[in-house]
């Protein structure tokens, strides 16, 4: 007998062996170039570590400067009342009659009777400290008449910048009770208004009044700020 020899299989099958054929050469194909990224952009967990930088023990500290916050930097120890209510004798109030300090109405944020709100120099020096407002006006709204005062924590550079200002701008300027006090009025056919000012360590007394104000008024302040010594102490 000769040797048996195998029927090649039908076109159909033949076309499906083709095709699993090259299927399965795909999926060959496929695995490689997975096996090739996943090699390259693998990472293990000792990886990551080793890939870390160790910190230094060495390393210098943070040189992180905090930002300062707005404030006066008066000198410790200096004078701070709570609130307008302790800079004020009895009499001084009495002295006001039917104006009332500080109204609710005075909060408009449109009102300008605040100091230094028509001069640059003493608005930016007020702005950049610490200060305390204390306005005096009629409780039912505008009249024409109030006094509004600025008490202002500063520092040397400060005070010396509002001395000069009031020096330049023509204020009668004279040493008075341990301090340095500055005024200026005018009038006109609406009546009178002025300034009075009043530096003395490290603090600034800043007054704008118009057609009112009681005879004494920034010294009361002072007396209670720096209050006078009794005789033999």
């Amino acid at each position: 007998m000769g040797a048996a020899h195998l029927q090649p299989p039908p076109p159909a099958k033949r076309r499906l062996w083709v095709i699993f054929g090259v299927l399965a050469a795909l999926f060959a194909i496929a695995a490689v170039v997975a096996g090739l990224f996943w090699s390259r952009d693998a990472v293990t967990p000792a990886a990551t570590e080793a890939a870390r930088p160790t910190p230094s023990a060495t390393a210098p500290p943070s040189t992180v400067t905090p930002t300062p916050t707005p404030g006066s930097s008066a000198a410790p120890g200096t004078p701070r009342p709570a609130s307008c209510n302790d800079l004020y004798s009895p009499e001084m109030v009495a002295a006001f009659g039917r104006m009332v300090l500080n109204p609710a109405w005075l909060d408009d944020p449109e009102l300008d009777m605040k100091i230094g709100e028509d001069d640059p120099v003493q608005q930016a020096v007020i702005e950049a400290n610490d200060s305390l407002l204390c306005q005096w006006a009629m409780p039912e709204g505008p009249s024409g008449a109030g006094v509004s005062t600025t008490v202002v924590w500063v520092d040397a550079e400060d005070s010396a910048t509002i001395q000069a200002h009031l020096a330049d701008r023509g204020d009668s300027c004279f040493e008075q009770q341990g301090g340095l006090r500055c005024t200026s009025e005018s009038s006109n056919e609406e009546g009178y208004f002025g300034e009075s000012h009043f530096l003395r360590d490290g603090i600034w007394v800043a007054t704008e009044y118009s057609n009112a104000g009681p005879e004494g008024y920034t010294l009361d302040i002072v007396n209670h700020l720096w209050p006078p010594m009794a005789p033999g102490d």
